[in-house]
């Protein structure tokens, strides 16, 4: 691998450590800062809803102005709002910073769609995605647990620490994407313009333009299987989790501390099959169109999740979670895969932010699903949520998988 894919994935396991080490605090920050279960929630609404549209409007402005310029943009914001998240005490600068983070915070998007440029070839590009994953899957693990021992070794202005660290971490990461080689195929060519009206608030506008049109170039009937199915096994994992941690706690009365080992097992099981999915793609070197490991990923989904349902203590429940992490892991990169194999350069980074637009939505939809089934029905039928959504996946799949058989 080149320099710059190494570069590439050590961005983005720092970028997931940083956020490892901060949002698993703020609830609780915010709580002590005396707000109620209803702001919450909105810490996480507001973020997936902005993530939900900022998405394919990054994407596409990566492909317009260059994928590494905008990750460049980013990150910075990202550094500020992250910094002035631990130094204020307004709750109304917290949720409003949280939008801004929703808007921006589209780092791994662009990490991601900046692979082909420095990686051509397809079945390299697979194992790189793969190492990505499993290496922003080991920062996302490290960084609660460093997180929490500063939150509670300082109680008093951990949190402003950890936030201001945070924040480095971002500004670091920015000057290492700099760093980063220009592409031949970024930025886009502009025509100049005659007036010299070069303002920011008309390179907005300006921008935004050019990213709707760009949007609007985009033949979307292309991947709408591709969408329904990131949809659906997005909605099946959010629901899962949501209500995760209660869920260990109500059934096998786990402590927050044994909760933590079981999310750290899964999360390290994930990170191990994201590592070898080259390897598990060498197993389907015919299935060209993606539509095999689809079925196989929602058919281990829909296993895993009725093992989980019937597992009748914690033991066996870990077992279950072996399978369910591999096929959330295998699922995550199969989608990217697809939208990489189907479009073309030039739309990439709209693609992705799309395919991103797409899991926020559960993000948005899933939490509220769970509570309600929670309050009327009760935290063990949470779980039949996902597996309704894993069933309906596994229906679909196997309907698009015959068709493709019969066409070929």
């Amino acid at each position: 691998m080149s320099h710059s894919i190494y570069l590439l994935q050590f961005i983005a396991f720092v970028d997931l450590f940083a956020v490892g080490l901060i949002i698993p605090l703020v609830p609780n920050h915010v709580r002590q800062m005396g707000a109620n279960h209803i702001y919450i929630g909105l810490l996480g609404s507001i973020y997936a809803g902005f993530q939900l549209g900022s998405g394919p409007l990054i994407g596409s402005l990566s492909d317009i102005k260059g994928r590494r310029n905008i990750l460049i943009v980013t990150l910075l914001v990202c550094s500020v709002s992250y910094t002035l998240l631990g130094l204020t005490n307004s709750i109304i600068v917290i949720l409003l910073l949280r939008a801004v983070l929703g808007l921006f915070k589209q780092t791994q998007l662009l990490t991601k769609a900046l692979v082909p440029d420095y990686e051509k070839n397809e079945q390299r590009q697979s194992e790189i995605y793969g190492r990505m994953a499993a290496i922003s899957g080991a920062g996302i693990t490290l960084g609660p647990v460093i997180g929490g021992h500063i939150a509670e070794d300082y109680p008093e202005h951990g949190f402003t620490f950890i936030a201001v660290g945070v924040g480095l971490f971002f500004a670091v990461n920015a000057g290492l994407t700099f760093l980063l080689p220009k592409t031949k195929n970024t930025p886009k060519k502009q025509k100049k313009s005659t007036e010299g009206n070069t303002t920011l608030m008309h390179i907005i506008l300006t921008s935004s333009k050019q990213s709707f049109v760009e949007l609007a170039k985009v033949d979307w009937k292309k991947y709408w299987d591709i969408f329904l199915f990131k949809a659906l096994v997005g909605f099946a994992m959010g629901v899962y989790y949501s209500n995760y941690g209660l869920y260990l706690k109500t059934q096998f009365d786990l402590s927050p501390k044994y909760v933590g080992y079981v999310i750290s097992f899964q999360g390290t099981i994930g990170s191990v099959s994201s590592f070898f999915m080259g390897f598990i793609n060498s197993f389907y070197v015919n299935d060209k169109d993606y539509s095999l490991r689809n079925f196989h990923v929602f058919l281990l989904s829909c296993m895993s999740l009725l093992g989980l349902i019937c597992s009748f203590n914690v033991y066996i429940y870990a077992i279950w979670l072996i399978p369910l992490a591999i096929s959330n892991a295998v699922g995550r990169l199969v989608t990217l895969e697809m939208v990489l194999k189907r479009s073309h350069g030039d739309h990439r980074g709209t693609l992705i932010g799309a395919s991103n637009s797409v899991r926020s939505l559960a993000g948005v939809v899933a939490p509220m699903v769970s509570g309600l089934i929670g309050q009327y029905f009760g935290v063990s039928y949470v779980i039949y949520a996902s597996l309704c959504s894993s069933l309906i996946g596994l229906v679909l799949s196997y309907h698009n998988r015959s068709k493709r058989i019969k066409v070929d």
